[in-house]
């Protein structure tokens, strides 16, 4: 099964734990310019943190599929 770019780094970012998603979302938002790139990994950072979150087993089986 190929997986979308997206996806894998999703996964990635909830691999680092909520502790370090928070300090990394914290690093990026103090940043005075936010470039696209910045923009679309915090909106990542975000999202896993969400799914972290909201729905840990969830998070943790796909992790488990793409690892």
């Amino acid at each position: 099964m190929q997986w979308s770019r997206s996806v894998v780094k999703d996964v990635r970012a909830m691999t680092l734990g909520i502790d370090l998603l928070n300090q990394e979302i914290e690093f990026w938002e103090n940043r005075k310019n936010k470039d696209r790139s910045v923009k679309k990994r915090l909106e990542r950072l975000n999202e896993a943190r969400k799914h972290l979150m909201e729905n840990p087993e969830s998070a943790n089986e796909l992790m488990g599929k793409l690892s």
